[in-house]
Parts: C-alpha cells; sequence; structure tokens
C-alpha cells in the first residue's frame, strides 16, 4: 500500500458510479457522468489487456458510432474526446484474478458459472437495469453475492473484496497524487455495481484499505495511466 496516502474520506473527491455492463442504459449514463462532472480524471475497471481488446475491437468495428453494445467503459474515454484527460485502468488483471481463483480449494469448483466477470448477476438483471429498474437490479445483484459468499466465500473474496481493495487503494492513490500538485481531485470512477458499495468504504477510511491488503496478502501496485492529450488546431 503507498504511504503517501492521507487519512481523508475521499468520497469527497471521487464520483463512483456503478455499471451494468454492455448496456445501453450504461453506456448513456457514462457518457452523461463524463460531460456533467468535466472530470480530468476516468478511473475503469479494466486492466491494460482488456482495455486493449475492447478499445481495438471497436475501433475497427464497422457499427463504429451507431452500435448500441459496446462496453460502457470505452464509451466513457471516447466521451473524453479531444481534451487534456488522463485515463486509469484500476482492476486486477485477468491473469491475476485467475490465479488467484484457481489457488483457493476446490470447494469452489461447482460455483465456477460465477466466474469471472459475470457472475454477480443474472440473465434479468442487466434487462431489469436497461428497462430503468436500476434499483431492483442492484438488488438482485447484491441477493447474489450474499448467495456467493454463502455457498463459497473464497470465491467471493477473490472477484469482489480482493478487487475492491485494489481499485480502492488505486483510487485513493490516484486522488493523493492531484492533490500534491495543489489540485482538487475531480474523479470518476465506473466500476460494476457490485463493487459500488464495498469501494465507497473502503474510501471512507483509507485505513481499511491497507488492513485489506494485509489480510488478503494483496501487492499494491499503481494504476495504468493512458493519457489522452488534446490536439490543437495548427
Amino acid at each position: 500500500m503507498p504511504s503517501e496516502i492521507y487519512n481523508v474520506d475521499y468520497n469527497g473527491f471521487i464520483n463512483v458510479l456503478g455499471t451494468a455492463h454492455f448496456t445501453r442504459r450504461s453506456l448513456k449514463e457514462a457518457r452523461q457522468s463524463v460531460e456533467t462532472t468535466g472530470t480530468r480524471d476516468l478511473a475503469i475497471e479494466l486492466d491494460l489487456k482488456r482495455f486493449s481488446l475492447l478499445n481495438g475491437t471497436c475501433s475497427t468495428c464497422p457499427k463504429r458510432g451507431v452500435c448500441t453494445t459496446k462496453c460502457e467503459f470505452i464509451e466513457a474515454s471516447e466521451a473524453l474526446g479531444n481534451v487534456d484527460a488522463n485515463i486509469w485502468l484500476i482492476d486486477m488483471s485477468e491473469e491475476e484474478i485467475r490465479n488467484r481463483v484457481w489457488r483457493l480449494p476446490n470447494s469452489w469448483a461447482p460455483h465456477r458459472s460465477f466466474y469471472p466477470f459475470h457472475g454477480v448477476g443474472g440473465n434479468d438483471i442487466p434487462w431489469l437495469w436497461e428497462k430503468g429498474f436500476k434499483e431492483e437490479a442492484t438488488r438482485r445483484s447484491m441477493d447474489n453475492l450474499e448467495r456467493l459468499r454463502i455457498v463459497a466465500p473464497n470465491l467471493r473474496r477473490v472477484l469482489i473484496e480482493e478487487r475492491n481493495a485494489i481499485m480502492a487503494a488505486r483510487l485513493a492513490w490516484i486522488a493523493t497524487k492531484r492533490m500534491d500538485e495543489g489540485e482538487k481531485p475531480n474523479i470518476l470512477a465506473l466500476v460494476g455495481a457490485a463493487h459500488v458499495q464495498g469501494i465507497k468504504r473502503l474510501l471512507e477510511n483509507p485505513e481499511t484499505i491497507k488492513e485489506s491488503l494485509r489480510t488478503f496478502s494483496l501487492p499494491y501496485s499503481h494504476p495504468t495511466l493512458i493519457r489522452r492529450i488534446s490536439v490543437g488546431n495548427n
């Protein structure tokens, strides 16, 4: 854990927005949030490999510009447009998640349908989100998380709690970096809805971030920066 983060409630500087991946409503919410907050620091629940794959697929797709099924993370990064801005990738790598899952006791195996990223939902949850029933979709997602905690607590720990700890640590570091530069942080974080409450609780008290990283034996590294640079007219 970086020692330079402050013992402050980072929720005052970081807007954590929950999304439902690949729904049109999430695309719209992601774009609107970027445009209304005026953020120069967009943090998204991806690692470099997944970001490159999604971004590359979108950039070469013949439906680019009219597609309604792309990832809201890519939509948000495109919404930054031609501005001086940072895109921060704050999630664990897919390889690291997979390795930590496969080191778990075999008791998690019957529940592998939860792995790697879609298991906290269900077929009806994206539909509910799309139709505007966001609270109900979130409630069902939380119910599934609770069920996962009961039937496969170690798997839940890796997929949710450990990733929450890493993402909260990286968000706190980004905010601290801005403060050290004499600026007030204005960070927009886009994460799956299942991560929102856990990340917010950690950001409220940074000491719990440090405790979580120690408890889970998680090595810390800074988030990956992708720089968006404004291009002049001349």
